[in-house]
């Protein structure tokens, strides 16, 4: 039975999954997901000094390696104060990373930041900062950042949980203590916010002093003892299943193996998660996949039933590949190849409008038609 997680799309269309649960809806598919998208455009550029990586950067903020992207995007029509306009959560991959916003008030854009908005009175766009950061010029040794946004809607708790990871300074205490899993490098954390027009977020601490995580931060998806999550646990994508379950489509990164591979999680209330037996699902030597060094979640779609479509990445250069799957254990590749628009490091953001779909991606937005029932 699907829950009552849907919107519409429309005067007189058809209810679809809500795009804020962030499992998009394609189950009027009537062909395949194009592998062309028919538009692609940036609409991520650096324009303010955070956004630009400190790590061994005596320079800052001029110079410095240029990672910025990782969107995701929600449509503020939930909680407080909706306002119906739509909210893009960057950041970049390096040190001195927060989390940014933008806004635009459709899903075309213009997205502009906060900073950047009429009557604004902020000197940054951040949302989220991390705490090492100096707006005078943080230290170029200094690793510390907050990355890799993911955006839900939860209507449980009237809130939305924006998901990101961290760097964790405690990683040695970590390692050596019993009790936590893995060697804790990277982790994923939980913000959460009733408001998105006045986005006051608060990341989910322990009420104790940690000295295990930096910060006193919650680690919601740690590290593992198992090898393929044992060194970091970060760029997560997270989504409401059209069952209510919720789902981590997660990236691990290994200690000593070429690269990242990728598994699942579910949870009942998207704070505590259980990793699905077998993982990692996407990694060399699966039948659904090719050979790589390295594997990324990207982004699922449902298909209708049981079924749904799962895209990730492959190759350090990212090369989308389209999938379709029932149990998320197992998977059948599209025998067209990969997606033609570019994949990105970290996740994909979907966004259905019509007979269109959106796909967030990096500094770009990709829109690719859709072939549905018409009537």
């Amino acid at each position: 039975m699907l829950l009552l997680l849907v919107g519409t799309v429309g005067v007189g269309a058809a209810p679809r999954l809500d795009n804020n649960l962030k499992c998009v809806d394609l189950s009027d598919l009537v062909g395949p997901l194009p592998l062309r998208a028919v538009a692609s455009r940036v609409i991520l550029k650096q324009s303010e000094d955070w956004e630009v990586s400190s790590y061994k950067n005596p320079r800052w903020p001029k110079g410095g390696h240029r990672s910025l992207g990782y969107p995701t995007v929600v449509q503020n029509v939930h909680g407080q104060n909706p306002d119906g306009r739509l909210y893009l959560y960057y950041a970049h991959h390096d040190p001195m990373s927060g989390i940014g916003c933008a806004v635009a008030k459709t899903i075309d854009g213009p997205y502009v930041k906060l900073a950047d908005l009429p009557g604004s009175k902020r000197k940054h766009s951040r949302v989220l900062t991390v705490p090492n950061y100096r707006a005078s010029g943080p230290n170029p040794d200094d690793p510390s950042h907050f990355s890799s946004p993911c955006v839900v809607w939860n209507a449980k708790e009237k809130l939305w949980f924006m998901y990101f990871h961290y760097f964790n300074h405690f990683h040695g205490a970590w390692t050596a203590d019993a009790k936590s899993p893995g060697e804790g490098w990277q982790m994923t954390a939980l913000a959460t916010c009733a408001d998105l027009a006045k986005n006051n977020w608060t990341i989910w601490k322990t009420p104790r002093p940690s000295t295990v995580s930096v910060w006193d931060i919650v680690p919601v998806l740690p590290t593992t003892d198992v090898a393929w999550m044992k060194s970091a646990s970060s760029y997560h994508a997270i989504q409401r299943l059209p069952t209510g379950q919720w789902l981590a489509f997660m990236r691990g990164t290994p200690t000593r193996h070429p690269g990242p591979t990728v598994g699942f999680a579910s949870s009942r209330d998207g704070r505590s998660w259980k990793h699905f037996l077998g993982n990692p699902v996407i990694a060399p030597g699966k039948t659904w996949t090719q050979k790589a060094r390295e594997y990324r979640p990207a982004f699922i779609g449902w298909l209708g039933g049981k079924k749904y479509l799962v895209a990730w990445s492959e190759h350090a250069n990212p090369h989308v590949i389209y999938s379709t799957t029932t149990d998320f254990k197992t998977f059948e590749r599209d025998p067209r190849g990969y997606a033609k628009w570019q994949g990105p490091d970290g996740l994909v953001s979907p966004w259905r409008e019509g007979n269109h779909l959106y796909l967030f991606a990096g500094q770009q937005v990709h829109k690719l038609p859709l072939p549905v029932r018409t009537k």
